[in-house]
């Protein structure tokens, strides 16, 4: 049994002394970073790069944040640690849920520093939710659920651990609507100029600030009150900031007005002045034994580079997203004013154990970046940091709990307002299925990104068979047979799924050409295809520039390859791949400088480049630089150990250029080991080429974009002002809606009701419903109908949040006490003998308190929301006074009959009232 947390001391493997500090800044980028260096703008991390390194940081694919920032705290591969998008099939409840800490197969960084008794903070990190009982605190993804009345914060269960800090913690909760103009037009200088009827973007800009406060305030005081040997932050707003500002940013595009540009264009640099100003508070808490890490997840575009739409499936959003982020670490025995090549995100776990004295776990894909440290520690490998056994608890989940419904729809309703998940309210099963298929296509394509295309392979080919109309499905199923060396299968995927000689999706044809060269097809007629599909449009970008390269490539034409290489690097000038490909034609070419410059810039961006070292080894070979040479080859077999071109290369400097024969003689051995080996491979490789198997059912092209167009229909922009506006009547239920859409009907406004709900005894003049109404969420296009002008429509209260953003709404909203609504309730539901809710009848009056005052202030902040509170009890006692306001309200031109409205009033109907 483990100690208790109060009982923990330090393991006495791992330097109790160190502690480190971890920072995620999501989507930041060293092209946004560098001019704000130049300039002074950044002083907080230019102190961390001057005092110790820095340097890109390779992403993972695909580019999925919770998906990123596992892989990060864990140093795996995202089909290891199981978190697999933004969301998952709900197995226990049906329909679907967020990917939570239940979900994650292995330990983090904290639940392993736990295990060893050292002290972890975590806050707000992806799928933190809900906080993992480590030795330490965790504030959890979850403080957007937290909300207030007038006993202070209400905080979901499991956002806080300890569970008896929620409060506090919950305390430093900023709602949107406390920010104030002042903070806006710090970033937004000319907010004054927009219409905030019909433009939303000062509030996403104010959402999206009150989560980082919200972040930052908690973050500082968890690192003010609580002890810690690691410290892990994450923070939203240069992403979150970015996805809805970009556009906007210098240099001007042609498609953003001069007025917009002028009012937005300082968005993202404010945000980053903003990031620098908080690191430079969290490091007034950390001092000189403190390892500081700040880093991003991916990089995002800025420049000539900036799409110009995005794709119509769930990840669309991650076209802006970068290959590379950022990476800064500081600290004692840290080299200081160096930059570090090749980092990955899958590298700062095993950096961080490194840091610690903690061992290396051979399971994790990462490794630990001992480049940085100026005197690179002694590293002990172990099997696996999931099996070793540890000293005390590490916090971990061990079995699996649903998340409460409102938790879970809290986080969604964030993620569907980010753009990054569609909407799954409506049929259950349908969006279960839907995300099932998404999350199996997720971890394709990390096994892709791992090289392991036969673990792939099975599971391209399910949601093929599942979801055939989407064609990206399609296009990485013909992708993996080919990696796998099933050619002539993945020419029939081609050929099946696209018209080759019509078809505008530019990489199936180039793929198609490439496997039909390399399954023996007449060469001729396809390069003059070819060679006409350089000049088309598409293939100005740099990956189907690399795709046409890498066939030429293949055919060794390496003119024509270099050519397309260059055009690839002339537009992204970090892209490594196309790098490493230049440096081997170089070689080839006996362009020796060229060559080793480019391998050295590749190795410099993503360093599990093995051919890049060795075309850099090469070069060196031939200038007579062995032990630059042996540096990189031997690098280049780390990567790939059974690499045999490299060792024979190897095998070659140490006879010629070192005169050590048995070194040479050893590495000879094992390059004919290894081309045996592969050889075998190969023919297996071979066999594989002309197998062929039975293909799932594909549409034809264009009845794919058709089914697509009805899965995923272009709504447009959702904010963007109607032009209409709806008199909306809502209260809680029983609070005298129904008494109100009464009066408006006498008034000369009819309602909107399909008559379903019959009169009763409960409410003998009827209920005036529209059950269409319910729907509103996952149906906003029901207020397109334009047979609902000049009509009023009743929502509970409830509902008000769900009604579509971009039109106007005049809003009656009826208030009664709430110890009459809960008896008028009661007395329903038991004359109904239906089941109500379980709550005591105090704590059910308090529950709807809370939400009606929410509500209310929801209104009260909404800027296209006009709403007249009517008190249910006066109303019926007093009518001459407030009928005339209802009028007032909406108007001669919708109400032309008050007396009408107050003959309505019925006080014998004015039952369950307060004593």
């Amino acid at each position: 049994m483990a100690d208790s947390p109060d009982e923990r001391k330090p393991a006495n493997h791992g330097d109790a002394s160190r502690k480190v500090l971890w920072i995620g800044w999501d989507g930041a980028d060293w092209d946004h970073i560098l001019p704000l260096l130049d300039q002074g703008l950044l002083p907080n991390l230019e102190s961390l790069i001057n005092d110790g390194v820095m340097g890109n940081l390779a992403t993972l694919q695909p580019v999925l944040s919770p998906m990123l920032w596992n892989s990060a705290s864990t140093g795996k591969y995202p089909f290891k640690h199981g978190i697999l998008g933004f969301t998952e099939a709900d197995q226990l409840n049906g329909g679907v849920r967020p990917y939570s800490s239940y979900s994650r197969k292995c330990r983090a960084i904290w639940n392993i520093l736990s295990g060893h008794g050292l002290r972890s903070n975590v806050v707000n990190w992806w799928g933190s939710h809900p906080a993992e009982k480590i030795n330490g605190c965790v504030v959890s993804n979850m403080m957007e659920g937290v909300k207030f009345d007038a006993n202070g914060p209400i905080v979901p269960e499991g956002t806080v651990h300890p569970a008896d800090k929620a409060s506090f913690y919950g305390q430093f909760k900023v709602m949107a609507e406390e920010i104030e103009a002042e903070q806006i037009c710090a970033f937004i200088p000319e907010a004054h100029r927009l219409n905030q009827d019909e433009d939303s973007r000062l509030q996403m800009f104010a959402k999206t600030f009150a989560e980082t406060l919200t972040t930052h305030a908690t973050a500082t005081a968890v690192m003010e009150k609580e002890p810690w040997d690691f410290m892990a932050v994450y923070y939203t707003c240069i992403d979150h900031f970015a996805h809805g500002f970009m556009p906007y940013h210098p240099p001007k595009l042609d498609r953003v007005s001069d007025e917009d540009f002028e009012i937005f264009k300082d968005v993202v640099t404010g945000a980053y002045r903003f990031s620098d100003m908080m690191l430079g508070r969290m490091l007034e808490f950390c001092d000189e034994d403190t390892t500081v890490i700040v880093c991003s997840d991916h990089g995002f575009h800025s420049g000539h580079l900036r799409p110009e739409g995005q794709p119509r499936d769930p990840s669309g959003p991650t076209i802006w997203h970068r290959d590379y982020g950022m990476f800064v670490m500081k600290g004692p025995n840290i080299k200081k004013d160096e930059r570090i090549h090749g980092a990955s995100l899958i590298d700062l776990t095993p950096t961080i154990l490194a840091v610690m004295g903690l061992p290396q776990a051979e399971d994790m894909d990462g490794r630990p970046l001992l480049d940085a440290f100026v005197e690179p520690p002694e590293i002990d490998i172990i099997p696996s940091w999931d099996t070793q056994p540890c000293v005390f608890e590490d916090g971990m989940h061990t079995e699996e709990k649903p998340l409460p419904p409102e938790e879970s729809e809290e986080l969604i309703r964030q993620f569907v307002a980010l753009g990054y998940i569609d909407d799954p309210t409506g049929d259950k099963h349908e969006h279960a299925n839907s995300t099932d298929i998404e999350c199996k296509y997720n971890c394709a394509r990390s096994y892709m990104f791992a090289n392991r295309a036969d673990d792939a392979l099975p599971l391209f080919k399910e949601v093929v068979e599942r979801a055939p109309w989407e064609t990206r499905f399609v296009l990485q199923l013909a992708n993996c047979y080919r990696a796998a060396g099933y050619l002539r299968q993945a020419k029939r995927v081609y050929q099946h799924g696209f018209d080759i000689d019509a078809t505008d999706t530019v990489v199936a044809v180039i793929d198609w050409i490439d496997l039909s060269l390399q399954l023996g097809d007449s060469p001729l007629p396809l390069y003059e295809r070819l060679k006409k599909l350089e000049s088309h449009p598409a293939t100005a970008s740099p990956d189907l520039a690399n795709r046409i390269g890498r066939l030429y490539a293949r055919q060794r034409r390496w003119e024509d390859a270099g050519r397309l290489y260059e055009r690839a690097v002339a537009v992204d000038p970090e892209n490594a791949f196309a790098l490493q490909a230049l440096s081997r034609i170089y070689s080839r070419r006996h362009m020796d400088a060229e060559a080793a410059e480019t391998a050295l810039r590749a190795v410099g961006l993503v360093h599990r480049l093995p051919h890049a070292h060795l075309n850099l080894g090469i070069v060196m070979a031939r200038h007579g630089e062995a032990d630059r040479a042996v540096m990189a080859l031997k690098t280049a077999i780390q990567f790939s150990p059974k690499f045999a071109p490299a060792h024979r290369v190897l095998s070659f400097v140490y006879a010629a250029l070192l005169k050590d024969p048995k070194k040479a003689m050893q590495h000879r051995k094992l390059a004919r080991q290894y081309r045996t080996e592969q050889s075998k491979t190969g023919r297996g490789k071979v066999e594989r080429m002309e197998l062929t198997f039975d293909l799932p059912d594909i549409p034809s092209e264009e009845d794919r974009y058709e089914t697509l167009l009805k899965k995923r229909p272009d709504k447009g922009d959702p904010r963007k002002p109607s032009g209409k506006e709806f008199v909306i009547v809502s209260g809680l239920p029983r609070s005298g809606t129904s008494l109100m859409m009464q009066l408006l009907e006498a008034g000369g406004l009819p309602p909107k009701t399909d008559g379903k709900r019959e009169a009763d005894p409960d409410n003998p003049k009827g209920y005036y419903e529209w059950e269409e109404i319910k729907q509103i969420a996952r149906q906003p296009e029901l207020f397109d109908d334009d047979d609902l002008d000049g009509l009023a429509i009743k929502a509970v209260s409830k509902l008000l949040p769900e009604l579509p953003y971009n039109h106007r709404y005049k809003v009656i909203f009826m208030t009664r006490p709430v110890e009459e609504v809960v008896a008028s309730q009661g007395a329903m539901i038991e004359r109904l003998k239906s089941e109500g809710s379980t709550q005591a009848p105090d704590n059910l009056a308090e529950t709807l308190v809370n939400h009606r005052n929410q509500v209310m202030s929801w209104m009260e902040h909404h800027p296209r929301i006009e709403s007249l509170e009517i008190d249910y009890p006066s109303l019926v006692e007093n009518p001459e006074e407030i009928v005339p306001l209802i009028g007032e309200f909406l108007g001669n031109e919708r109400i032309s009959n008050i007396d009408a409205m107050m003959s309505v009033v019925d006080a014998s109907l004015y039952r369950q009232r307060k004593p």
